[in-house]
């Protein structure tokens, strides 16, 4: 493939108010309603705090609403295509700060067909894991009921999908796509996932625990995976 010579740079005050504005708009994807269950009151409304943005930003809520419209129409491949695009995004933001280093359209590419497939795993799964696990386990160890079973539930729903989804289906289709697509060879994509398991693993854990407790615990289901894919 030819890669362009030439690498464009967002101004940083054009960065930073474009990432505030992404910022409130994910606030209000992700907090539509007033956020009771963590013991905090959020903004009244929505609205309220939209009313003061300037008209550019309010087309950015526009916009938020038909994605929702989307999402509740076609809910896969609204996942798989969010997921995708910012698996890119991420991976841009990523390969920039190498600014001596050429955009690697081959990387973005298998970050973006993981991504799709791996939503889509999610899409099926997420639903038996929440089926599968009330707190039935987890809450046995708290017979004084200090936490509620919503909250040990969303405990064993994080441990089924951290401790069993991502090291034995995450992980190594992670490898074997991101590898084929890159074009390395069978050896070299099992050299790599060797190398770089644990360590990845490490930051996995560190990270997802508690974002995917917040997931399964308060996020409404229809936006959990999207929610998921902004987080990640």
């Amino acid at each position: 493939p030819i890669h362009s010579r030439h690498t464009h740079h967002i101004p940083p005050r054009k960065m930073q108010s474009s990432m505030r504005l992404f910022a409130l708009a994910a606030l209000a994807f992700i907090f539509p309603y007033n956020v009771s269950s963590f013991g905090i009151e959020c903004l009244p409304s929505i609205q309220t705090a939209a009313s003061h943005l300037p008209h550019d930003a309010l087309t950015h809520f526009d916009l938020l609403s038909a994605y929702k419209q989307t999402l509740a129409s076609h809910p896969l491949p609204t996942k798989m295509m969010t997921g995708a695009t910012l698996a890119v995004c991420g991976d841009a933001i990523a390969q920039s700060k190498d600014r001596s280093a050429e955009y690697d359209k081959r990387r973005a590419a298998s970050f973006a067909v993981f991504d799709m497939a791996y939503r889509a795993l999610q899409h099926f799964s997420f639903p038996i894991i929440v089926g599968a696990c009330h707190g039935q386990y987890l809450g046995q160890v708290d017979p004084n009921h200090v936490l509620e079973p919503s909250q040990w539930a969303a405990m064993e729903q994080t441990l089924a999908s951290q401790l069993g989804i991502v090291p034995f289906m995450y992980y190594p289709a992670f490898f074997a796509l991101t590898g084929a697509v890159q074009g390395l060879t069978v050896s070299g994509a099992v050299s790599r996932a060797k190398e770089n398991f644990l360590p990845l693993m490490k930051r996995n854990l560190l990270f997802w625990l508690p974002v995917q407790f917040v997931q399964f615990g308060y996020i409404q289901e229809d936006l959990q995976i999207p929610f998921l894919s902004v987080c990640g």
